[in-house]
């Protein structure tokens, strides 16, 4: 794994709801040219839960096909062990680098232990490297430092992505990773440079989709004069409904975000001007 910024790539849709890879393979030039590391597909700001198997793994083919410099990782979004092995082989065979995974959502009686026995089952199916990726807010489970520690411990385990926002939370992870030689990705990124100099890799970051530029600068050059831009950039951003935002934002620029998939929906006209006005005076293209 590269350090940097990964951004957490949107998926473009066609108006008939399928993927629109022409507008993929643009989004990864325009990526590539503002100095992202890699891309993360089919996760949050990916809509992968929206994705079924094997839409994530013809996008994955085609986004290794025109990455170019990129470094690819597949978002896994899914409850189903069966299917995240499958997807991490396909991906593996196709040469990504890596899987997210987050834990399985949904089950609320889900137990520490079997949530353990979940990641090892997968890590077991599949040679793939996998990023842990804690999202407490979305998945209703926190992954705790101990357990991290405990598949730090496995090979295939190469590091975790924090997207809590919980400062306390992400120096948890980074010690935690510091013995056994692994990465540490936030996904907040008004904690980029925290993460940085706790010993960190860097962001797989969904503002990356709006300003690959900005978070690629701050993710390598990690200064406060950066990170003060940034967050001017979260603040603005992030309020609104992700991924549609970002949609918005690319559009703005004659980018093709393209449409969303039901249950998520546009802007509306006024938030979708608010965005338009702030793009405008902000700069960073």
């Amino acid at each position: 794994m590269r350090t940097g910024s990964f951004v957490a790539l949107v998926t473009p849709f066609t108006p008939l709801g399928t993927i629109d890879f022409p507008a993929v393979a643009r989004l990864l030039a325009f990526h590539e040219a503002a100095g992202t590391t890699g891309v993360v597909l089919a996760g949050t700001n990916g809509e992968g839960v929206s994705l079924s198997g094997p839409e994530k793994r013809e996008l994955v083919e085609f986004a290794i096909q025109h990455a170019g410099g990129l470094d690819v990782v597949c978002g896994l979004a899914t409850c189903s062990l069966t299917e995240a092995v499958w997807l991490s082989r396909r991906a593996y065979e196709a040469g990504a680098i890596a899987s997210l995974a987050m834990p399985p959502f949904y089950f609320k009686g889900a137990t520490e232990q079997g949530i353990e026995a979940w990641f090892r089952a997968l890590l077991e199916g599949s040679a793939l490297p996998c990023i842990l990726y804690n999202f407490p807010q979305n998945i209703g489970f926190a992954l705790s430092s101990n357990l991290a520690s405990r598949l730090f411990e496995t090979e295939h385990v190469v590091g975790i992505k924090d997207s809590s926002g919980d400062k306390s939370s992400l120096g948890t992870y980074l010690e935690a990773a510091k013995p056994f030689g692994k990465q540490v990705f936030v996904g907040d990124e008004r904690l980029i440079l925290d993460c940085l100099r706790g010993g960190g890799s860097g962001t797989v970051s969904g503002l990356a989709n709006s300003y690959p530029r900005l978070v690629s600068r701050l993710a390598n050059e990690g200064t406060e004069e950066l990170q003060h831009v940034a967050d001017e950039a979260y603040a603005a951003i992030k309020k609104h409904p992700q991924p549609a935002v970002h949609k918005h934002v690319l559009a703005c620029r004659g980018l093709p975000g393209g449409s969303l998939r039901a249950p998520l929906v546009e802007l509306d006209d006024a938030l979708k001007r608010e965005v338009s006005m702030f793009v405008e005076t902000f700069g960073w293209e």
